[in-house]
């Protein structure tokens, strides 16, 4: 487990080039360019050109490694203070999530336990519970609330970043294009006639961010119903 109270101290000036924010940005930069799965301490030690061994003086093992790097990027997505209208604070709030998410698909990989919370993400979870506080929700209500809204932007924003992955690898030449898909194939045939169509029309027609904005819609009238709307009925 991480220790929170070493990771605020300032580094040594003799260590300056390896420090916990030092470890936390090189881990960063590895998951960006390579994936979460090419984290590890020979590689994200050999990105600060330090020893694999040097980096077990600040994390114990590399779950400790992604838990830096979660706290580290969740202070990307603190939202703005609240202005008192929960809706359009909750979407400035999805579209700031979203930003950090595909800047960084990894997070969506990686959830906190609440024991893992760092100041980055207490933070940003104290800066989202905020734009729902006085709203007549009990602490149990907002962090529902909450986690249903992030659970959707950042599933939506990982499966976006990887469709734009797919895409600039075609660009670029990295990967050929298919030939005729399954979902091609299954619409000749007939037999999956409202997938096929609802799907094939998605990918034709859909922009990224109005879809984003369509379905963070639908959710938020969901919250709107469950939560915000009881005392109305």
């Amino acid at each position: 487990m991480v220790n929170w109270e070493k990771v605020a101290q300032p580094a040594k000036a003799a260590r300056a080039a390896l420090s916990y924010e030092a470890i936390a940005v090189a881990a960063i930069e590895v998951a960006d360019t390579q994936g979460l799965d090419a984290v590890t301490m020979r590689k994200v030690a050999e990105h600060i050109g330090a020893g694999a061994m040097s980096l077990y003086r600040y994390v114990d093992s590399r779950d400790d490694l992604i838990t830096l790097m979660v706290d580290r990027v969740s202070a990307e997505a603190i939202a703005p203070p609240p202005t008192g209208d929960w809706r359009a604070d909750l979407t400035e709030a999805a579209h700031r999530i979203r930003q950090v998410t595909l800047r960084h698909p990894w997070l969506a990989r990686h959830a906190l336990n609440a024991e893992d919370f760092g100041p980055g993400t207490l933070a940003m979870t104290e800066s989202t519970l905020a734009l729902l506080d006085g709203h007549g929700l009990d602490t149990g209500d907002m962090l529902d609330a909450w986690r249903t809204l992030l659970a959707f932007v950042q599933g939506h924003a990982f499966a976006e970043a990887r469709r734009h992955e797919a895409r600039q690898r075609l660009a670029d030449g990295s990967e050929t294009g298919p030939g005729p898909s399954f979902l091609d194939q299954a619409a000749e045939s007939g037999e999956y006639p409202l997938s096929t169509r609802a799907l094939l029309e998605a990918v034709r027609h859909t922009d990224p961010r109005d879809a984003f904005d369509r379905r963070l819609g639908h959710v938020l009238d969901g919250l709107a119903q469950a939560f915000f709307e009881r005392g109305r009925r």
